[in-house]
């Protein structure tokens, strides 16, 4: 059996991605382990049926995992299963049917990924702005530094003690002409007989090793802001921004003045991008190319298969890997970013973030300046479907903005109805939720869904109909008891002129509540009160 899905591993995957091939290799072990707990009497794939493959698919019901971890699991061996069945059937069992979906609607119980408020996202960047121009000021610095010397004559220099090593243009010039560009490590200097304790106490005086190697090429710690600064522009996947590559940008071909980056994406066969301007200092294009520059002196140490990767980073531990960033360590440094400037959140606390937020924040506020358009905010996703993009930006916010603007246009429409076509489409009106009733008074829960035909999770969109509602919540002051007055009159005015049914069916409850039942709750003073108040015009009852 395992030569067979060798086989099939072979040739099914022998063009994916790597990391393709790594997770279906992972998820194999899952397959043999369930194959010798289940009968020790299969050997071959012919062995297996479709009532193995269905109590393999019961025995992953059993994980404490999520269905969509569940599914992934299936999927990656019934891939293998299938390329056997379809290309070498007389490997497969004869009346094999591998069955149909396994795991339905695998997504759905996967809650939303959290995203940053426009507020924190501004301060994510505002903090990632100073981290950038604090880093690149560094490597300013260094290249300075270094053009002011005669790189040639400290070359030929072989005793250290001739040197000022107090000289930071000095200490790099020896870094980059001895060692190639990259601080040694420690153990390196002060090793016995290598006539470097010079340099090792001379890079102590700089501030260490992480210091003096800021002014070369970039540390983690320098390069997690760049990362978070370009992916809330580009709204890339977090494994596709990590692996961006260093030809990514190109001249586009109609438009002066903007660069075309370029990238690509695991899960998809078409190339992502997106035009950006290059005249800004803080640019996608702009910080790329600074990102080109305080990389480029890793390239010759990096290792072959990540020569052409953008993110290029030497890690300095004990195994001295220079190469693209790993995802362990962007997550280690992400969170010491968030640390070091203490964001918080809106609500005080510290801000959870991580580069797969960006794409999901990036987009939701993009839908909400591109007007909830879907269908822009797809283009701008590069996604394939727009009920994709459904999935990232289908949030309360942005589902009550979709609300408020379907409110605008049924309004443009009454109001085109009522002979008045030159009005004006109201701009996305401000709601206010604690004043959600027509009738003007306060709702306990106007997302609650508590009148009759309202929705929970949906503004309430009654209209004179709070009289009946549970949540209502009626203040006694007298600017309530006016406009309460307001609504009694325009009820009986709309009596005089309306169908006696219509009136009967829609109106009278409401008519007999507030005079039965509300008005005679206020006190005498504020009726007092109330009577020389002009009454508010209320629009029209129809």
């Amino acid at each position: 059996m395992a030569a067979e899905l060798a086989l099939a591993f072979r040739h099914h995957l022998g063009d994916k991605a790597a990391s393709t091939r790594i997770s279906t290799y992972r998820r194999l072990p899952l397959w043999f382990s369930f194959i010798k707990e289940h009968d020790d009497a299969i050997t071959s794939m012919r062995d297996v049926d479709t009532a193995v493959l269905r109590a393999f698919i019961a025995s992953l019901d059993t994980k404490p995992w999520v269905k969509a971890t569940r599914h992934g699991a299936w999927s990656c061996i019934k891939q293998l299963i299938a390329w056997l069945q379809r290309n070498r059937p007389e490997l497969t069992h004869s009346d094999l049917d591998i069955p149909f979906n396994a795991f339905p609607r695998k997504n759905a119980e996967t809650p939303p990924r959290a995203v940053l408020s426009r507020n924190e996202m501004e301060r994510v960047l505002a903090a990632a702005r100073a981290d950038i121009t604090a880093s690149w000021a560094v490597f300013q610095a260094g290249c300075a530094a270094l053009a002011r010397l005669d790189r040639a004559a400290i070359a030929a220099e072989d005793d250290l003690a001739r040197l000022d090593l107090d000289d930071i243009g000095v200490l790099l010039a020896i870094i980059c002409d001895r060692f190639g560009g990259i601080v040694p490590p420690t153990r390196v200097m002060s090793k016995p007989g290598a006539k470097l304790w010079r340099l090792h106490f001379a890079m102590l005086r700089h501030g260490a090793n992480l210091k003096v190697a800021a002014h070369l090429y970039m540390m983690p710690e320098t390069i997690v802001p760049y990362m978070i600064a370009i992916g809330a522009q580009t709204y890339a996947n977090a494994e596709a921004l990590r692996l961006l590559r260093r030809d990514c940008m190109s001249e586009h071909l109609l438009l002066d003045g903007r660069v075309l980056v370029t990238w690509s994406k695991g899960r998809s066969s078409r190339e992502q991008r997106r035009s950006f301007l290059k005249d800004k200092s803080f640019s996608v294009p702009t910080l790329i190319e600074q990102v080109l520059a305080m990389t480029a002196a890793l390239i010759p140490h990096a290792r072959p298969e990540d020569r052409d990767r953008l993110f290029l980073i030497d890690n300095m531990n004990s195994s001295r890997i220079v190469g693209v960033i790993p995802n362990y360590l962007v997550s280690a440094h992400v969170r010491r970013f968030v640390k070091r400037h203490d964001l918080r959140d809106d609500l005080g606390r510290p801000l959870q973030l991580s580069i797969a937020a960006l794409r999901a924040s990036g987009l939701t506020l993009a839908h909400e300046r591109l007007g909830h358009d879907i269908l822009k905010t797809q283009a701008l996703a590069n996604h394939a479907t727009p009920d994709t993009t459904q999935r990232y930006v289908d949030r309360p916010l942005v589902r009550q903005a979709q609300a408020i603007a379907v409110g605008a246009l049924q309004a443009r429409f009454v109001e085109i109805v009522r002979g008045e076509p030159d009005a004006e489409i109201p701009e996305q009106p401000d709601v206010d939720v604690r004043r959600a009733s027509a009738s003007g008074f306060i709702c306990a829960d106007p997302m609650g869904g508590a009148a009759e035909g309202q929705r929970a999770g949906q503004l309430c969109t009654a209209w004179l109909g709070c009289f009946t509602c549970q949540n209502a919540v009626i203040p006694l002051d007298v600017e309530m008891l006016v406009r309460l007055n307001a609504t009694r009159s325009a009820l009986i005015d709309a009596r005089n002129g309306m169908v006696p049914g219509r009136w009967r069916l829609l109106y009278a409850p409401k008519l007999e509540i507030l005079e039965r039942d509300i008005l005679p709750r206020f006190p005498d003073t504020l009726h007092d009160a109330a009577v020389d108040r002009a009454l508010p015009v209320l629009p029209p009852i129809e």
